[in-house]
């Protein structure tokens, strides 16, 4: 039913609106009447009406003021004005004020009927407009996760891709950081065994990535067909990405019970997302095949490789084996030995850091776990074939 509030100085004129037609054929129920400006706006306030009859000349508030003030507290409402002034001026204040109708007294049965059929119709299609946009906005998350799945499979050209992106909101940036997280079900981490239904582990895994990043002015978050979560956070540096993944990194494993991998870029050009995605992909199937306790193993280098004093014991005692057995399973399922990993760990990530111009190779050595740059220098020429500094300048290189 559509509310009707009559707001007229003149009783008889009241009574004869309630009684003009019948209320109940248009789904209309009459909740109240004023007979001046303060009390129409202090009913209306607390009976919320869908129309609205005003009179133009009412003590204390007259219409036009009436209408000034409850436009505002009843956006969506219709207002019809009775009027005894059949002047130019109050027509056009009042069409200025955004009223359906002005109906002269005295007022007409049809000339009243049409008006209110004129405002069913405008409120009906408010209604109708309102539920598109709340069932556009219900779709809108799951439409923009599409869009970013499609695009991370590398399905858009550029300008069909920035058209898209701008629908969604989604600013393409320069420096957007990418990180690709994996849950690995089957490795439990503690005593307990925990086991997560896909669905209910994907939304908590959301919601916790969500706080965490709450920080930040934007960020995206999808999940892919193979059940890796990825995000993207635009405007960021190396340093911060790392430090945040590492945040949810732990955050996610307390709470699941679960080993959580996860692979990052820095995203020089939004036009890399594909080629990287599917880098990571590659990188993170290939850590599933590994043994158990390999895989606990790696995951532990890699959360804690900028530890100066991360070792082969230290690892062993986390995942509870003996040094030497957790040597040999390392070297038989990665291919190379714990030192090399570390330093292979250690080097990628340096070489993420270096993007950044404003920080120093002593302060990148730092970040990636070397007490000195002189040996950061060595394990990076070694793994590289040059120094970090050929490398950031670019000599040797193009020789």
């Amino acid at each position: 039913m559509w509310k009707l509030f009559i707001a007229e100085d003149e009783d008889i004129i009241r009574r004869g609106l309630k009684k003009s037609l019948d209320w109940q054929s248009f789904s209309i129920n009459v909740v109240g009447e004023a007979e001046d400006g303060e009390e129409a706006l202090e009913k209306a306030k607390e009976l919320q009406p869908d129309i609205l009859f005003v009179d133009i000349n009412m003590p204390f508030l007259n219409g036009l003021e009436l209408m000034d003030q409850l436009r505002v507290l009843l956006p969506d409402a219709v207002f019809i004005v009775i009027s005894g002034y059949n002047e130019f001026t109050y027509a056009q204040k009042a069409i200025q004020m955004g009223t359906l109708d002005y109906i002269l007294k005295p007022v007409k049965k049809p000339e009243l009927k049409l008006a209110i059929e004129r405002a069913i119709e405008v409120l009906e299609n408010k209604t109708r407009n309102k539920l598109r946009e709340s069932q556009l906005e219900g779709n809108k998350q799951f439409l923009k996760e599409k869009f970013l799945l499609n695009w991370s499979l590398g399905l858009y050209l550029d300008e069909t891709l920035e058209k898209h992106a701008n629908l969604f909101g989604i600013p393409l940036t320069k420096n957007t950081g990418l990180t690709v997280f994996k849950v690995i079900k089957e490795i439990n981490i503690g005593s307990s065994e925990q086991n997560w239904n896909d669905v209910l582990l994907s939304f908590s895994i959301k919601n916790i990535m969500s706080e965490l990043l709450s920080d930040f002015e934007s960020f995206e978050i999808f999940e892919d067909q193979s059940g890796h979560i990825v995000l993207l956070v635009p405007d960021i540096d190396t340093e911060t990405l790392l430090d945040i993944n590492r945040t949810i990194v732990k955050h996610l494993e307390r709470f699941l019970g679960k080993v959580v991998t996860c692979k990052e870029c820095l995203l020089s050009t939004f036009m890399d997302f594909p080629s990287e995605y599917k880098k990571m992909i590659r990188d993170l199937k290939s850590a599933n095949k590994m043994t158990p306790i390999v895989a606990l193993a790696k995951n532990y280098i890699d959360q804690h490789f900028h530890n100066h004093s991360i070792s082969l014991k230290q690892v062993a005692n986390y995942v509870q084996v003996n040094p030497t057995y957790l040597s040999k399973q390392i070297k038989s399922d990665i291919g190379v030995s714990f030192v090399q990993y570390l330093t292979n760990v250690r080097i990628n990530k340096a070489l993420y850091l270096m993007k950044d111009p404003y920080l120093k190779i002593y302060e990148v050595a730092e970040m990636v776990g070397y007490s000195t740059q002189h040996y950061f220098c060595n394990a990076f020429k070694k793994v590289v074939g040059f120094s970090p500094t050929e490398y950031r300048t670019g000599e040797k290189i193009n020789e």
